[in-house]
């Protein structure tokens, strides 16, 4: 967050919360802390992270309960009960934020909450009135910094200070211009190494309120930027300089992708008037979702790579027991042809009897051979479901991202425990799952019959057995790793339309989705058998009965019957 948006949203609260009065925190991830402040009229939650690439603080909407139990947050609720917030204060263009407690207003600050948000540098520190570091974000020891060490019991003392020029209003352009020319860069750099408070993405903002017409100056050296262009972009510097001191401050979305903060409604395209403090929460939750969505995928990918390899490696193995035990019957005539000589002597009879041995070993281990070759077979197979439900979170561009993380994080979870997988144990990954678990999908055919779409392990095994009943019907890709989808058909007899937007659904939620058309397997739910050594969505079935799906057909119907996922 740059210190622009950071003194924005510091603006906002000091009007909101001073006074309020600290009630709660908890620390849902391990540099995230949420506390919750009660005015006079209403509660009012705040986020602060220190992670090196998001540091940021943002009001938020009340979240779920998750993380009370850290050190952190204790030591919090336990020190800053009752305690007043009187004060919050930030210098300029430093990034440092200083909130002042006190047992009620009017009395003396005697606790202290401090955020440093400084990229790699942030942090988070507890204080007491004597400047001690009672908790801290993050421990620093001499070798991570020559500058200062971190620790519990110390006294705080303040990051450096930063030696760049102070923005000024009244700094003429022949002197800006001289100040951003001392060193040859891109412009771009030459006002980041120069001033403060620049960051990269105020350096977009200026270059797009300026209306250049050139997207790309902020990135050509300053020698050959005209003169005409150079004076626009002193022009908007001047007026964010202008709007910062004065914290006119307005939300907005530019370039379909950046958000500012400083440009007035009139000066953008923005149809939809957006809150400042809403448009900051929206657009970091929707960013950092997504990033964490893009995580997991990775995390799963790498999970099922490494775990693909393993398991080829040892159906290879087998693969070449298999084809040296199939010469048991050549050591068998070795050693016939052995014994039928006139003259045989005692050590060709030892080296017979070895070879018959050898014979009988490699026969009986022909069926243990094939049997692992069969276990090893069926958990490549597995792993290919794993990586089609996967890849079939893609297929609905419009669900909602809480839901897409915890279905990435169940199955996730499900290849880690099929597989016996060990994974690092963070704090983010010892949620309650069971208050988490998502739903199945859940869609109404023409007719208005009611269709399940299972989109991981458990809700394929719930889907298919717990909530069926008789006269169900079942499809699924044929030959194919896909979702299991199950049309509620017990209720009433179903259309030839029912059962074909179904099997078009199968057809969408399986890897074969590429494909024009996808041969489905169809079956009667009391012709469906959970195969119970063979993990969660393990089935056999019998009486089937094959029809086409469309995958296109299936994509459009889903998307014009199912709006929004909850």
């Amino acid at each position: 967050m740059d210190i622009t948006s950071i003194k924005s949203v510091l603006h906002e609260l000091s009007e909101e919360i001073l006074p309020s009065r600290f009630e709660t925190a908890q620390q849902p991830e391990p540099n995230i802390i949420q506390f919750c402040l009660r005015g006079i009229n209403s509660q009012t939650w705040i986020e602060v992270s220190w992670s090196s690439d998001s540091a940021r603080i943002l009001k938020i909407n009340r979240p779920e309960k998750l993380g009370a139990e850290s050190t952190l947050s204790k030591q919090l609720r336990f020190g800053l009960k009752y305690m007043a917030l009187v004060t919050i204060k930030q210098d300029k263009f430093e990034r440092v934020i200083k909130f002042g407690f006190a047992k009620k207003p009017g009395d003396e600050i005697n606790k202290y909450l401090i955020f440093e948000l400084m990229g790699k540098h942030s942090n988070i520190f507890y204080l007491d009135n004597n400047q001690k570091i009672i908790a801290v974000g993050k421990q620093i020891n001499s070798n991570q910094s020559s500058f200062r060490t971190v620790s519990t019991g110390s006294i705080y003392s303040e990051p450096p200070k930063n030696m760049k020029k102070e923005p000024s209003p009244d700094e003429s352009y022949e002197n800006w211009k001289e100040s951003i020319s001392s060193v040859p860069e891109t412009l771009k750099y030459c006002l980041i190494n120069t001033y403060q408070g620049v960051s990269p993405i105020l350096t977009k903002q200026l270059e797009a309120f300026s209306n250049l017409g050139s997207s790309e100056i902020m990135n050509k050296n300053i020698d050959f930027i005209s003169e005409v262009n150079l004076k626009k972009i002193y022009q908007s510097w001047k007026i964010w300089i202008d709007r910062f001191n004065n914290n006119n401050f307005n939300f907005s979305i530019f370039d379909s992708f950046f958000y500012s903060v400083w440009f007035l409604k009139s000066e953008i395209n923005n149809i939809n008037n957006i809150d400042e403090i809403n448009g900051l929460e929206n657009y970091y939750d929707f960013y950092l979702k997504q990033r964490k969505i893009d995580a997991l995928i990775k995390k799963i990918d790498g999970i099922i790579f490494k775990q693909t390899n393993l398991e080829k490696k040892n159906f290879n193995l087998q693969s070449d027991l298999l084809i040296n035990s199939e010469n048991y019957q050549i050591y068998k005539e070795k050693a016939d042809k052995i014994f039928m000589t006139h003259e045989i002597q005692k050590k060709d009879i030892i080296k017979g009897q070895k070879l018959y041995k050898k014979s009988k070993k490699l026969k009986r281990a022909q069926n243990l051979i094939k049997e692992r070759i069969d276990i090893y077979k069926n958990k490549l197979d597995r792993l290919e479901e794993f990586s089609a439900l996967v890849d079939n979170l893609n297929s609905l561009k419009n669900e909602n991202l809480t839901i897409r993380i915890n279905l990435l994080e169940e199955i996730k979870d499900e290849i880690c425990r099929e597989f016996n997988v060990r994974t690092r144990n963070t704090r983010s990954q010892k949620k309650d799952l069971s208050r988490l678990e998502s739903a199945p999908i859940e869609i109404n055919t023409p007719k208005g019959l009611k269709i399940q779409i299972g989109r991981n392990m458990r809700q394929n095994d719930l889907i298919s057995f717990k909530f069926s009943k008789k006269g169900d019907l079942w499809f699924h890709a044929q030959e194919s790793p896909g979702s299991h989808v199950v049309l509620k058909s017990s209720s009433q007899k179903p259309s030839d339309e029912d059962i074909q937007i179904s099997a078009d659904l199968a057809a969408l939620f399986s890897k074969a989705k590429m494909n024009i058309k996808v041969p489905i397997s169809l079956v009667n739910i009391k012709d469906l058998q959970k195969i119970t050594k063979g993990g969660p969505g393990c089935v056999s079935f019998h009486n089937v009965e094959i029809i086409w799906g469309n995958p296109t057909r299936g994509k459009d119907y889903i998307k014009k019957n199912l709006k929004r996922l909850i």
